[in-house]
């Protein structure tokens, strides 16, 4: 029953106890003016014991919010009010006519297309069974001709919802409201005289964004479907089967079920489509692209492995001479080798000094200059294959023809009026020379954050030669010597790359909002760009300092590091450095999933566990007669999982510097692609359970691929061209193997190796990206006939008869079939059954 909210002056429909029991197992509540269930389409949370004057920004935003169509319903748990909004199905219509949103339309079914670089080897591994038909974009005078658009409830898919509902939200101002209402009377402005922020007209647009920017809501989220896998579902099952019985009716439909057996499974594709449908398109586009690079990696998998049993058959395999135990042979820090008497020397230090023999001297081969032109050809190919991947899926999902409007930024400041050349109004703009005297300034506090990260790379190395030199590694290179000088200077580079990184993510979301960009995606562009730009010399400078700067034979340490002596060199001879370059990769790739799964996992269950208590506490406080019905509530239960964040920037920032690093130095390190092809598997399957089951529902946005993501990407297969010919020519003992005589390794034969390497790698990038198209000559087909399908409805108003051949040859066949088997048993004698060919034209003709 309606009755007036004294707290916002509006409306205000309280949810019954029956129907609050029922949140418990459906994201769905009755509204008294309609036939059926709607759902909870967008769910905004405040405190309810906030002051008065953040009560009047939800009045107007709310009271904006009804005018648009939309439907609010509230709900309170103890101190925790939920704002429920939920979309008519006729407002989402309007909306996505609007913004020409695709929709499939009847009897124009397509074969299902999945974006793969390979032929499937069997259906086993297919996942994914939506059936996909022609899109054309939305229009509700041709509604009849799209699939599913009589039933209210199946037309928009799960994603769609929230993505038209939160588009719908972002465009709502209630600017011009705050500026005539002035927020209350006097009283108000006496309580609150310097604190009023509508007289701040450089910030224009005060909607959704502005209201959780200024603490008006504390959280907006989309609510997950509920599921009967959640585990408050399988303690009650533990406990009551009558009320468990009682709950699960009301689940209808479990998305999140469905999609956890075909998206969890290790051994199947990731379903794609069904993805998209649930979670939108950006993150669809993130798994699909993880899942292009973890299928790509294969083949670079197995030349590596190939080349990594050459380098140990070729070292001390069968060729090598059998090992003499009277004539011990050492290795000191600097990968040189030389005979002692065995002495008192017991068969562990003499096995673990033949075994350090064995593993500075296994990665530099033959074999190493053809896995590196293999690997950079394998980075130009991956891009190509994902830009064709990426058209299918552009195709299918229709992303290229969705029009969102981008409101400003709340926090975008201008200081200076001029007039839009679009609807000719009067906007505030940022003056060009303040963006980019900010940018000037954003640009050396990343270089300053750079060079901190070479003075920590450069502190570690003292104190690795410090130890060095205190454990005597320079004689004999022993367990001690490994643990203090070549294991612990890799993980305390690793520990440093991580801890920078973690500062700099903090500072540099700053400074990015302190350039004030005007619209989300320009902020999030800039953002990428830093973040990348530091990560990129925060994981390769280690990794470039072993393998150009300490290299005996490049001479750039004639008298120790910072010159400081003989005594403090840090080199390694040509044919060692790549198996300390291969330490320290490995370290690298090893360590840094650890916090990452601190930070996805392990710091946000304990989010968790403090939100609950938090909540605890104020239910107690106010409602303990109601806790067990709280607990039961879906409102509740996803309010207290923790946000999934900036979930795709961070998780393709992981990936694509691990997508760097497996091309410039996996050359030196060939089992480099083994460990990120693990790591990448494994990490997929987390982030997959963890977004269904762990975090809150992100809200669905719609994009047409990864974005800036893509420039990056071509960015570092350039990179890894330079990088491998370098490390070929410089850090490899390819020029020693070339030139059989030694003294031919000079800088300018190395110089020769690099131009030549570079341009035979060009030249290949070149050729393949010729011969592989960007788009599918198949993809081109479809696009033409989606343009001609979508004139004719333009024109016409109903789809082409050509699309529904097929459908037309399969009734009269049953037809032809049906009358043949009547003239059969003789109910038809006279009669003769009619070709489907004859009765095909027939029909046609008609």
């Amino acid at each position: 029953m309606a009755r007036g909210d004294p707290e916002h002056g509006i409306q205000r429909y309280d949810v019954p106890l029956r129907e609050y029991r029922m949140l418990a197992a459906t994201t769905e509540v009755d509204y008294p003016y309609f036939p059926f269930r709607i759902s909870i389409d967008f769910v905004l949370v405040h405190n309810a014991a906030e002051s008065q004057s953040k009560g009047k920004y939800r009045e107007f935003f709310e009271k904006a919010v009804q005018k648009e169509g939309l439907i609010i319903r509230h709900q309170q748990s103890g101190q925790t009010h939920f704002t429920l909004i939920s979309t008519p199905f006729h407002r989402l219509s309007r909306e996505a006519e609007s913004t020409q949103m695709c929709f499939p339309l009847k009897d124009c079914e397509v074969k299902p297309g999945m974006p793969s670089c390979c032929v499937p080897l069997s259906k086993i591994f297919v996942t994914d069974d939506t059936v996909r038909f022609i899109n054309a974009p939305f229009q509700r005078k041709h509604g009849s001709l799209f699939v599913n658009y009589h039933d209210e409830k199946s037309f928009f898919t799960p994603a769609q919802r929230g993505c038209l509902t939160y588009q719908i939200l972002t465009k709502i101002d209630i600017s011009k409201d705050l500026k005539n209402e002035r927020l209350g009377d006097s009283q108000d402005s006496e309580q609150e005289p310097s604190s009023s922020i509508t007289s701040d007209e450089q910030l224009r647009r005060k909607g959704l964004t502005w209201l959780l920017m200024r603490d008006v809501y504390e959280e907006a989220f989309v609510l997950h479907a509920p599921s009967k896998e959640e585990p408050y579902f399988k303690e009650m099952q533990n406990g009551s089967l009558k009320t468990y019985n009682e709950f699960i009716s009301e689940i209808e439909h479990d998305p999140r079920k469905s999609l956890s057996n075909a998206w969890e499974r290790w051994y199947k594709f990731q379903p794609l489509n069904k993805i998209r449908d649930y979670f939108g398109e950006q993150i669809a586009y993130y798994f699909a692209w993880q899942g292009t690079f973890i299928t790509l990696l294969w083949p670079a998998v197995i030349f590596g492995f190939i080349v990594f049993i050459y380098g140990f058959i070729d070292r001390f395999g069968i060729s090598s001479s059998p090992l003499d135990w009277n004539h011990c042979k050492v290795v000191n820090f600097l990968g040189k080798t030389e005979n002692v008497p065995c002495g008192m020397r017991n068969g562990v230090t003499l096995f673990f000094s033949m075994l350090t023999q064995w593993f500075m001297s296994s990665f530099d081969t033959k074999m190493n200059a053809f896995f590196a032109v293999f690997m950079s050809i394998w980075g130009s190919v991956f891009v190509q294959i994902w830009k064709r991947n990426n058209s299918v899926l552009s195709y299918q999902w229709n992303s290229d023809d969705f029009h969102a409007i981008e409101p400003d930024r709340p926090e975008f400041r201008g200081s200076k009026m001029k007039e839009d050349p679009i609807t000719g109004e009067d906007i505030w703009i940022s003056p060009a020379i303040f963006r980019y005297l900010k940018m000037i300034g954003s640009f050396f506090f990343v270089s300053f954050s750079m060079l901190l990260v070479i003075i920590s790379l450069m502190l570690v190395t003292l104190l690795k030669i410090w130890m060095v030199y205190n454990f005597q590694c320079n004689k004999e290179y022993t367990f001690n010597c490994w643990l203090s000088a070549a294991f612990l200077p890799s993980v305390l580079n690793t520990l440093s790359a991580m801890g920078l990184g973690a500062v700099y993510s903090n500072l540099v979301a700053r400074f990015n909002a302190w350039e004030n960009h005007r619209t989300e995606s320009e902020h999030n562009n800039s953002l990428i760009v830093k973040i990348f730009a530091f990560q990129m010399v925060n994981t390769y400078t280690s990794l470039f300092y072993v393998a150009f700067v300490r290299p005996e034979s490049h001479g750039l340490q004639p008298n120790g590091l910072f010159g400081l002596g003989e005594e403090f060199k840090d080199t390694c001879l040509d044919d060692t450095c790549s198996s300390l370059l291969a330490l320290q990769l490995l370290t690298h790739t090893l360590i840094k999933p650890v916090p990452k799964f601190l930070k996805d996992v392990v710091i946000p269950y304990f989010v968790k566990l403090f939100r609950l208590r938090m909540y605890t506490s104020r239910t107690e406080a106010k409602r303990v007669e109601a806790e067990e019905d709280d607990q039961a509530n879906v409102l509740v239960r996803e309010w207290l999982k923790p946000s999934a964040g900036d979930f795709v920037l961070w998780e393709m920032n992981e990936k694509i510097i691990m997508f760097g690093t497996t091309m410039m130095f996996a050359s030196l390190f060939p089992l480099s692609p083994l460990l990120a092809l693990i790591i990448g598997f494994v990490d997929m399957r987390i982030d997959a359970h963890r977004l269904i089951w762990f975090n809150r529902k992100p809200i669905p946005l719609i994009t047409n691929g990864i974005g800036i993501w893509l420039p990056i990407l071509t960015f570092l297969q350039y990179c890894a061209v330079f990088t491998n010919a370098f490390i070929v020519a410089f850090t490899s003992g390819f020029c020693s193997t070339f030139f059989a005589d030694g003294e031919y390794c000079t800088v300018q034969n190395r110089l020769i190796i690099v131009i030549v390497f570079q341009n035979l790698v060009f030249g290949l990038k070149y050729l393949l990206s010729s011969v592989i198209p960007s788009v599918p000559a198949s993809i081109k087909v479809a696009l033409r006939k989606k343009r001609y399908v979508t004139a004719h409805i333009m024109e016409k108003g109903d789809v082409p008869h050509k699309t529904r051949i097929k459908k037309r040859t399969r009734m009269v066949k049953l037809a032809w079939i049906t009358s043949n088997h009547k003239a059969r048993r003789g109910k038809r004698k006279n009669d003769t059954p009619t070709p489907p060919k004859m009765m095909m034209k027939r029909l046609l003709q008609d």
